[in-house]
């Protein structure tokens, strides 16, 4: 071995060994307050049976100015139906029979501000009007349905669209609900505006007595799970 070779193996036994860098574990993730919070949000919707004796639904009809008809208010009986509501899905469905409807209450025209009232004689004709072949034809079309296509939250309040059907017709409707929900009980309130050609017929009209073709459908549906 030359003098110049073991110089430089002399050399190279003295540098020092490279270390291998330790391996850093990667953190433990855990789930926020937020993300938790989120997670229980998505609990399964609770499924309420609307409860007739605590709901309402009516239908305010006004009469054009140059009409000698009274404004009308229409209460529905018998409403009944099912409200899904929660994270996981939000639906409502809910109907009733036209035989049901009763025109001219005196405590539902005191409740929508009609200062007069009419005779049960006058209620039984305007009931007679309605279930007409040529309104709400009652024998062929014994009831009035709405389904929920969406619901979604709002800051005015939860916009729900639906599929209405009247006369055996369909038409698409939309409405704000203000919900509140509490020990079991669900209670949805609010108002749209409907027309009866949107359902297949025209509104009543004989001679001076006829009404607007425009009617405020007014809700408060009532469930208990």
């Amino acid at each position: 071995m030359t003098l110049a070779l073991a110089a430089a193996l002399s050399l190279l036994s003295n540098l020092p060994v490279a270390q291998e860098a330790p391996v850093e574990e990667a953190p433990t993730e855990e789930a926020t307050v937020e993300e938790l919070v989120e997670v229980a949000a998505l609990a399964p919707s609770v499924s309420y049976a609307v409860n007739n004796a605590d709901s309402l639904l009516y239908v305010v009809l006004n009469a054009p100015e140059d009409s000698k008809a009274h404004d009308h208010v229409v209460k529905a009986g018998d409403v009944q139906g099912t409200v899904m509501w929660g994270e996981s899905g939000r639906e409502i469905a809910v109907s009733f029979p036209v035989a049901s409807l009763a025109p001219d209450l005196d405590d539902m025209r005191a409740m929508v501000g009609f200062e007069d009232t009419l005779k049960a004689k006058h209620q039984a004709k305007v009931k007679k009007h309605l279930l007409d072949e040529s309104q709400l034809d009652g024998e062929s079309f014994e009831s009035v349905s709405f389904t929920s296509t969406s619901i979604t939250e709002s800051e005015a309040g939860w916009v729900v669209k639906g599929d209405m059907e009247i006369h055996g017709q369909t038409s698409s409707v939309e409405t704000v609900l203000t919900v509140k929900e509490a020990n079991g009980v669900f209670i949805g309130t609010g108002s749209f505006e409907i027309s009866s050609t949107d359902f297949g017929f025209e509104p009543y009209s004989k001679g001076p007595y006829f009404n607007d073709d425009t009617m405020t459908v007014h809700v408060k549906l009532a469930g208990k799970s």
